[in-house]
């Protein structure tokens, strides 16, 4: 694997040199903008987006950041932010997929760091003011921790355990082998050279594998924290869980043969033992998690079931319009 500074070398180099790169650069914005762009898809309405917004409106670095928010949900968030945060740049954008909004977003982006967050995350105040002082030390992808904001139900504490067991605290600092994808930052240049994972919308997980496959590795600093602050019901996260699990199988196997989407489909039914040890094992490490894991469980094993059965009719039939229905 070649070093990290010939790779950063390499990154850079192919601004020039790169036709992709230039067309690129010209979406991205020019220098001269400021230092952190935060970009949110916003799926969720006024009532999440708020908090948020608020919580980046807080920041101690407020003057050198700008928020890009690229917008689906219609005229609840347009209403928000002109007559709230009038200093958000809102980009509307009706019938998109969340990969599809931050692509979006992001090649309006003019800072030297991109961040992404969701819309129903809160940002601690010096979120932004500890992602550019990681990216000073680190030449890689950084990121943090995420914690819960909605502690009080059982089942608010299963969805967050089935998406984030992996980066709530206590995380390691230093180099690790992934990031949230809703606590996430990188350098403009890595965004410019791998411009191609962008035509199609922005996917964390092919981003990073590309990134990884091209020597970058990934930091994360505990302290730069965002807080869950969403709530399903039931039927809606378990939808979710099969939606996004559906059209994640089918991008993963986009272009491959009949043959090889028949063997990932296979590997299906053994999904849900995989993925509810992951959950089990990185939870229980997590010594203030044990209670939290063990009245969760039943509801746990459902949503495994449920991410399973997506992966399988996502590798046999593809995506179908399931993209559309994560929000």
């Amino acid at each position: 694997m070649q070093g990290l500074a010939e790779v950063t070398s390499k990154l850079t180099s192919h601004l020039i040199d790169s036709p992709q790169s230039d067309s690129m650069e010209q979406q991205l914005q020019t220098a001269g903008q400021p230092r952190i762009s935060v970009v949110i898809a916003s799926v969720s309405g006024p009532s999440y987006l708020g908090p948020c917004l608020e919580s980046l409106e807080k920041q101690t670095l407020r003057g050198q950041a700008e928020v890009i928010v690229a917008d689906r949900y219609g005229e609840g968030v347009t209403e928000l932010v002109r007559r709230q945060y009038p200093w958000v740049k809102l980009l509307s954008c009706e019938r998109r997929t969340i990969p599809e909004l931050q692509a979006i977003a992001m090649k309006s982006a003019g800072g030297e760091i991109i961040a992404i967050t969701e819309d129903h995350c809160v940002a601690e105040p010096h979120w932004c003011e500890r992602i550019l002082a990681a990216h000073q030390i680190h030449h890689g992808a950084i990121g943090g921790a995420v914690e819960n904001a909605r502690v009080d139900s059982v089942l608010d504490w299963a969805e967050f355990l089935c998406e984030y067991h992996a980066f709530t605290s206590p995380v390691p600092a230093g180099e690790v082998k992934g990031i949230p994808g809703n606590n996430c930052s990188y350098r403009r240049e890595f965004l410019v050279y791998f411009a191609d994972l962008l035509e199609d919308g922005l996917w964390e997980a092919f981003l990073h594998q590309r990134l990884v496959e091209n020597g970058v590795k990934f930091y994360c600093d505990p302290s730069i924290i965002v807080f869950h602050n969403m709530s399903f019901s039931f039927g809606k996260f378990l939808s979710q869980r099969y939606h996004y699990s559906r059209s994640y199988a089918a991008m993963r196997v986009r272009g491959t043969s009949l043959l090889r989407r028949l063997a990932y489909a296979g590997f299906c039914p053994l999904l849900p033992v995989l993925v509810l040890g992951r959950i089990g094992a990185r939870a229980w490490r997590r010594r203030r998690l044990r209670r939290k894991l063990q009245q969760t469980l039943p509801l746990l094993i459902i949503f495994s079931i449920a991410w399973a059965w997506g992966e399988f009719w996502g590798y046999l039939l593809g995506a179908g319009d399931s993209l559309r229905k994560v929000g």
